[in-house]
């Protein structure tokens, strides 16, 4: 689990039914005290939102262009004040208010803004969260009988209706996509579209896209050299290496620096392919865990068999085709094979 510091926090609430064009707010005059409930909602929030995959990376459009990012901007001049922050929040809430006007289908719920470090890393999240209904036990009195059911209402903070996280210093440094939103369904994508036009997000590129881009350029790079024989690596190790790499990186980010380092003791080890093939990679940035797994890790199935298999697989021949035949060279699976055989002989 990361460790989330809280800097400021306010939750602000938009009432809106989807079968009504109108929309009104409930707007926090002060942020919420941070205590051991603010830090988990947080966390929460936070978490939630890395589970998603597939991820919108983008820019905030110009100041003049959309309300939000001149907001932020003026948080940003203000130094991140709570007074800043609180005036940031009312500010982009009456901007999603108007934007949400005449809008049938769009739906209301609680905005969730949190100041916040993760990893040492400074971030502004705003995330839409929605109540649910449930079930809880109830007792009346010490000497029931029995339990009773009682339907309670709590915050869906497992499903986000919407998210957005803005890297305060990448957008500082000016270093790459700095604002992250999920994208949605699109089932969705009508009815949400007014959440990435009130953002403001410009020049988008989802996760999948981003990652698919970088095993590009990793299938083009040389094959480093392997630690323990001093010779070149094997292909299929290369690739195991790589996938390793992205899965136990924090918050799902690639660093390309930090993969240089770690695959070619080199820091600028990509810097040569990116700058001749012009990628839209930035040194930074959120994988697709799927996307990930599909460089190493294969599945293939036809007429009810199902078989997994690895990169190493293939090439060592463990798994290989002759003809129209699947070969799949495992003297272990020949062994579990042939005692299914013999239980039903």
């Amino acid at each position: 689990m990361s460790d989330i510091l809280i800097h400021h926090l306010i939750i602000h609430e938009l009432e809106k039914e989807p079968e009504h064009s109108e929309a009104r707010l409930f707007l926090a005059e002060a942020t919420t005290p941070p205590d051991s409930r603010a830090d988990a909602l947080v966390e929460k929030l936070n978490r939630t939102f890395l589970q998603k995959e597939d991820i919108l990376h983008g820019y905030l459009s110009p100041p003049g262009d959309a309300l939000f990012p001149g907001y932020f901007q003026h948080l940003v001049d203000e130094g991140l004040t709570e007074e800043a922050f609180i005036a940031f929040s009312r500010d982009t809430m009456n901007a999603l208010q108007l934007s949400l006007q005449g809008i049938v289908g769009a739906k209301g719920g609680y905005l969730v803004y949190a100041l916040y470090e993760v990893d040492s890393t400074r971030m502004l999240g705003v995330f839409l969260v929605r109540d649910t209904e449930g079930l809880a036990f109830r007792k009346e009195g010490e000497d029931a009988a029995a339990f009773l059911l009682d339907t309670v209402t709590y915050l869906n903070t497992d499903k986000l209706a919407m998210a957005c996280r803005i890297h305060i210093n990448r957008f500082e440094d000016k270093q790459g996509r700095y604002v992250e939103l999920i994208k949605y369904a699109r089932s969705q994508k009508e009815i949400s579209e007014y959440f990435i036009n009130w953002i403001g997000l410009e020049r988008p590129e989802s996760s999948k896209t981003l990652t698919e881009n970088f095993l590009q350029m990793v299938e083009q790079l040389p094959l480093p050299a392997d630690e323990a024989t001093g010779k070149t690596m094997e292909e299929g190790r290369f690739r195991e290496k790589v996938l390793n790499f992205a899965m136990q990186s924090p918050q799902k980010t690639i660093n390309l620096e930090q993969f240089g380092q770690e695959i070619y003791g080199n820091p600028e080890a990509t810097k040569p392919y990116m700058e001749d093939k012009e990628l839209g990679l930035d040194n930074e940035f959120r994988f697709d865990r799927n996307a990930m797994k599909r460089f190493y890790n294969y599945k293939a199935s036809a007429e009810g068999i199902y078989i997994y298999f690895n990169r190493n697989h293939l090439n060592h021949a463990q798994v290989r085709v002759e003809g129209d035949a699947v070969v799949i060279n495992s003297p272990e699976l020949a062994e579990q094979i042939l005692d299914i055989l013999g239980d039903r002989g």
